[in-house]
């Protein structure tokens, strides 16, 4: 990655207020007019684990970066450009003040294209929360919408977003709402309930989605006649409908293990394969009734298997499994290509 410049910010802002340094960083407001008006391809912002309470929202939609030189924000520990701990995939629960906090009150986060945000805590209201645009990657944040407002997502991609590693929650439209070519990998993505919306929407064409942990959704991934759709190795758990697809082709569904879901596991027109289901609707282990618009009568008769309790170490809230689960090493090997 070919760097610009170095900025740094903290919450109260010191010296000059340039980000040059620590000793002259920008508080929030210099860095929103940053971002809005001066900031150019290959600049790096060391954000400090502080609180950011905004008064309008930060709009840098109109600037951009490039596939060799993003713009990037990171999240850091206090007076230092040190990340924290090594970032392993699936750890939500890092240490939450290795992250600054944004707190979006009612408005909200827009980026242009070719951004990098890492180590980031979002929470809003009354808007999304975050929304970026193309070739975008969202690492190891935490985002949380709270209005409970139909239609307000938490996060919004562009086409080729990459969100990876991230902890999501919405008490208001989706999760995530994912755009063409975008990949959604390695997040736990949980209490998206209100009715009708998802942990994962996929608002257009051809994306993968694998490893990801759908708790307590309304719906855990939901389509409307969106095609070509990977959706590898996935847990659902207590969800209403795991997976809504019900008028486009070319989907992949495989690996994922569905526990506790209350209507569909798929809402579905094709068939699925190598799939896991236990104690779904009707609380019943081999799950017959998890399937509509599926011809049933070739499930069980392809790939589909039901092996039982999976054994999960802490059910609804540790999702790893235990060494002496029936899921482990029994499913499809497949290479994912991220």
């Amino acid at each position: 990655m070919a760097i610009n410049d170095y900025f740094h910010v903290t919450a109260a802002g010191a010296g000059d207020k340039s980000g040059d340094s620590w000793a002259n960083a920008m508080d929030e407001a210099a860095f929103k007019a940053h971002l809005e008006g001066a900031v150019v391809a290959g600049d790096v912002h060391f954000v400090k684990d502080d609180t950011y309470t905004l008064d309008s929202s930060i709009d840098s939609s109109a600037r951009s970066g490039t596939a060799v030189s993003p713009i990037v924000i990171i999240g850091v520990k206090s007076g230092t450009t040190n990340e924290g701990a090594n970032v392993a995939y699936s750890d939500w629960s890092r240490d939450a003040a290795d992250r600054p906090f944004f707190d979006c009150v009612t408005f909200k986060i827009t980026t242009g294209d070719y951004y990098v945000l890492r180590n980031l805590s979002l929470e809003g209201s009354d808007t999304e929360v975050l929304e970026v645009g193309l070739v975008n990657i969202v690492e190891n944040c935490k985002g949380y919408n709270d209005s409970g407002v139909a239609n307000h997502d938490c996060l919004k991609t562009g086409t080729y977003g990459n969100v990876i590693n991230c902890e999501i929650e919405s008490e208001s439209g989706d999760g995530i709402a994912a755009g063409s070519y975008s990949n959604v990998s390695f997040c736990y993505i949980h209490d998206c309930d209100n009715a009708g919306y998802a942990g994962i929407k996929i608002s257009s064409n051809i994306c993968d989605l694998a490893f990801n942990i759908l708790d307590n959704c309304a719906i855990g991934i939901s389509s409307s006649s969106r095609d070509v759709i990977q959706v590898l190795n996935h847990t659902f758990y207590g969800c209403g409908v795991d997976v809504n697809e019900t008028n486009g082709y070319g989907w992949s569904c495989i690996n994922n293990l569905h526990e506790g879901s209350t209507t569909d596991g798929y809402k579905w027109t094709t068939q699925t394969d190598i799939n896991f289901f236990w104690k779904n609707h009707g609380n019943d282990a081999r799950c017959n009734d998890m399937w509509d618009l599926v011809d049933t009568t070739t499930v069980f008769q392809d790939y589909e298997v039901s092996t039982g309790d999976p054994k999960f170490t802490t059910p609804g809230s540790d999702f790893s499994l235990q060494d002496s689960s029936p899921n482990i090493d029994n499913g499809m090997g497949i290479s994912l290509g991220v």
